[in-house]
């Protein structure tokens, strides 16, 4: 006897509106789960989070949990992604910034810092998110959203470098360079908050790093842009004034 064909999949009759509510709910109870997360790794860290206690603080079935996020690395993925969301309302405050392209790069980078520092378990869950070992095992749509995610932010950086390019003593033929500045500044700053958030480096700076994180970024970044070619008087100055404008005090 010949194999049956799988019947053809119905299409979906229900009125549009009922259909954008159901949709509406969903990323409702995903941003609740999403939020609860949050709240549970930063007090017991995400190795020690179980689904049925997720699913139990958020008032659903361990099924319909799933059905949501297939598995922790998807969970720890979706963390990843609203932090960058989260992260890029920060940013707007640098687009707005009524200075040069340079100061905007550095005001976003102070931001980028700030979020990090005032928010330590999404930035947990954005560099646990980055390893191999979990997004290989994670949904391929969940990882391809952080990577859309992060590119976004990152062409934005690369965007105000570019028209920095003059400050810089860029030429247009060597605008490639400032793709190497982007992505050193970015390891300035991931690494910084992966350090303070580390109790490793605690044995040589004692509370110094955890107590002075942003005034040690800062001379670090002003000392990498005179390096790339931003001769500008008081450099460090410069980048401290903007700090204490957008990463001391809610912008």
């Amino acid at each position: 006897m010949p194999p049956q064909s799988p019947p053809e999949k119905q299409p979906d009759f229900r009125p549009v509106k009922q259909r954008i509510n159901r949709i509406e709910k969903r990323q409702k109870r995903e941003e609740m789960i999403l939020e609860r997360a949050g709240e549970l790794i930063a007090e017991y860290g995400f190795f020690e989070l179980k689904m049925s206690d997720l699913a139990r603080e958020c008032e659903i079935s361990v099924g319909t949990l799933y059905v949501h996020f297939a598995s922790k690395e998807d969970l720890l993925l979706g963390l990843a992604i609203m932090a960058g969301q989260k992260r890029a309302v920060f940013f707007d405050h640098a687009r707005a910034h009524d200075g040069s392209a340079m100061e905007k790069f550095i005001v976003a980078s102070l931001l980028d810092i700030r979020f990090s520092i005032e928010h330590p378990q999404l930035f947990e869950a954005e560099y646990l998110a980055l390893a191999p070992s979990i997004w290989k095992r994670a949904t391929p749509s969940h990882h391809q959203s952080q990577l859309a995610g992060i590119g976004r932010i990152t062409e934005m950086f690369q965007s105000f470098l570019s028209d920095a390019a003059a400050e810089l003593g860029i030429s247009y033929q060597e605008i490639a360079r400032t793709r190497n500045l982007n992505l050193g500044s970015w390891g300035l700053s991931f690494g910084m908050n992966a350090l303070v958030l580390s109790e490793i480096t605690d044995r040589h700076y004692g509370a110094e790093l955890r107590g002075n994180a942003i005034d040690i970024f800062c001379d670090s970044l002003a000392d990498l842009l005179f390096g790339a070619g931003w001769h500008v008087d008081n450099a460090r100055q410069i980048v401290h004034d903007l700090a204490q404008r957008y990463a001391d005090h809610q912008p």
